[in-house]
Formats: structure tokens, C-alpha cells, sequence
């Protein structure tokens, strides 16, 4: 029969996830640094500060004591330091919050064109000065370069690679074929308009996701809570059920329901995604798409 861990094995992993916690501690309260601008996706570790990975650390400890099952307290530690990350995609909050801004400036674009005698150079200009928050960088950009000589061609390619979205993408492409004089000025309200209200329609659809999203969510919660407390059940109040877990070969052996019951929980955080049409862009002054 396998011999269970040996007390020393235990001790120094909790010595480790001490150190850990301490570390994350002494980060956490450190005076706060300059940050460079982030990308707008953001990344695996942010958001996560010292006070939560102390926090992680300290369960990871608890849960080690309590079970003697050093797989169990790593496990308890990254749930809970990546809790929000697990639970919640903020890539779909941002993609949301993006196709609103797009929406916004399709409408601020369509009414500049609707109640002036403007270009549409001019009026790209006019409203790129009063952008919507999640899309204000990549105006604020076009603006700059137009003001700094760039062909308005050459700004709005780039303007379409910054949105990179279809309908975005669909705007562009008309702009830059009136701008070239590849189609009449006077249809360019009219394309504007209906790619507005397709925007607008698309954020609408997004809040109906979104509230399928919240229910995944909850159910995401909940096999969490389950869980936890089946595990717990088992440990204190299943006698000798759980014994063979004690030992080095059972923890290798508890692999096998920890991934099962952890895929699950990433695959229902999978539901929670958006899903991007294809774009397609105009490149070139042909106007050739692909």
C-alpha cells in the first residue's frame, strides 16, 4: 500500500504558499507605479493584484491543512486568484462596449452628414473631435493625422484597423469610395444611416446575449458551490471514503474528477463569448475588397 505524504512534504508547501502570500502582500501595499497604455484586450493577469493572490495563497493554505491534498489547495489557490477571470469574460464586455461606440458614431456621422452642406472629409473631422469613450482613442488618432497631412485614404485604413469590426469596416469602405470618387456623395447619408441603425441593432441583440450570459454565469456559480461542498461533505463526514486520496498515488488519481469537473466550468465560461462575423475591407485606391 502507498504511504500517505509525509508531514515535511505538507509543512513546506505551506511555508511556500505563506512566503507566496507574504510576497503578494508587500506588492499589493507598495505605492502604485506609472502604467503604460493597455491594449484594449486585456490580458490573463489583469486585474490581479497582491491582495488577491494573498488571499489565494492564505485558502491554498487552509484547504492543505484541513485535507492533506496539495492538488486540492493549488487548485482552491488559482480559483480563487484568477475568481473573476473564471467566472466572467471581460473580452465580451469590451467587444459590447466597442459595437456601442461604433453605433454612437455611425449616428454622430449621419446626422453631421443629414444637417450640414459639408464634405464627408469635413464631417469625419467635425465628429471624430467629440468620440464616443470606447472608441476615442482611434478617432482621436484619425484626427491627429489628418491634422498632420495624411491622406484621408490612407487615415481611415488605419481608423479601420483600430475598430476592426465588419461594420466599421462597411462605413469606411463607402466613405473611401466617395472620398475617391468611385460612387455619388449624395448616397453616402443613406449608406451611413442604414449601417447606423444595423449597429444599433447589433448592440441590441448583444443586451439579449448578455442576459443568456448571466444565466451561464450563474450556473458557472453554482457547479462551483456544489462542488466545494460535496467535496467537503465527503472528506469530514464520508469516514474512510476519501482515505485512498491521501496518499501520492490517490493524488494523482484525483486528476481525473478535478479536470472533469474543471473543463466543465471552461466550458460553460466558453458560452459566454462573442463571436465575430468576417470583415471585409476596401484596400486600395481601386476600392478592391476582399
Amino acid at each position: 500500500m502507498s504511504a500517505s505524504i509525509p508531514p515535511t512534504t505538507v509543512a513546506l508547501l505551506v511555508c511556500g504558499l505563506l512566503i507566496a502570500a507574504l510576497a503578494a502582500l508587500v506588492a499589493g501595499l507598495a505605492p502604485a507605479r506609472p502604467k503604460a497604455a493597455r491594449a484594449p484586450s486585456p490580458g490573463v493577469l489583469d486585474g490581479i493584484g497582491g491582495g488577491r493572490v494573498a488571499v489565494g495563497a492564505a485558502s491554498a493554505v487552509l484547504v492543505l491543512l484541513a485535507t492533506r491534498w496539495a492538488l486540492l489547495a493549488l487548485m482552491t489557490g488559482a480559483m480563487v486568484v484568477f475568481w473573476g477571470r473564471l467566472l466572467h469574460d471581460r473580452r465580451a464586455d469590451l467587444e459590447r462596449c466597442r459595437i456601442e461606440g461604433i453605433a454612437k458614431w455611425l449616428e454622430d456621422l449621419r446626422d453631421t452628414l443629414r444637417g450640414s452642406a459639408i464634405g464627408a472629409e469635413e464631417a469625419l473631422e467635425q465628429v471624430a473631435m467629440w468620440p464616443p469613450d470606447s472608441i476615442a482613442a482611434p478617432l482621436r488618432t484619425f484626427g491627429h493625422r489628418r491634422r498632420q497631412g495624411y491622406r484621408t485614404e490612407e487615415a481611415l485604413a488605419d481608423l479601420a484597423d483600430e475598430l476592426a469590426h465588419p461594420t466599421s469596416d462597411a462605413a469606411i469602405a463607402a466613405i473611401r469610395l466617395v472620398i475617391g470618387g468611385s460612387t455619388s456623395a449624395g448616397r453616402l447619408h443613406t449608406t451611413v444611416q442604414a449601417l447606423a441603425a444595423a449597429a444599433r441593432d447589433e448592440v441590441t441583440a448583444r443586451e439579449r446575449v448578455d442576459r443568456t450570459r448571466a444565466v451561464y454565469q450563474s450556473s458557472m456559480k453554482r457547479l462551483v458551490v456544489i462542488g466545494a461542498l460535496l467535496v467537503a461533505y465527503l472528506k469530514f463526514a464520508g469516514g474512510d471514503l476519501l482515505d485512498a486520496y491521501n496518499t501520492a498515488v490517490g493524488q494523482v488519481v484525483l486528476l481525473v474528477p478535478l479536470g472533469m469537473w474543471f473543463g466543465c466550468v471552461l466550458w460553460l465560461r466558453s458560452l459566454c463569448r462573442y463571436e465575430l462575423p468576417q470583415r471585409y475591407r476596401v484596400t486600395g485606391p481601386a476600392g478592391v475588397t476582399r
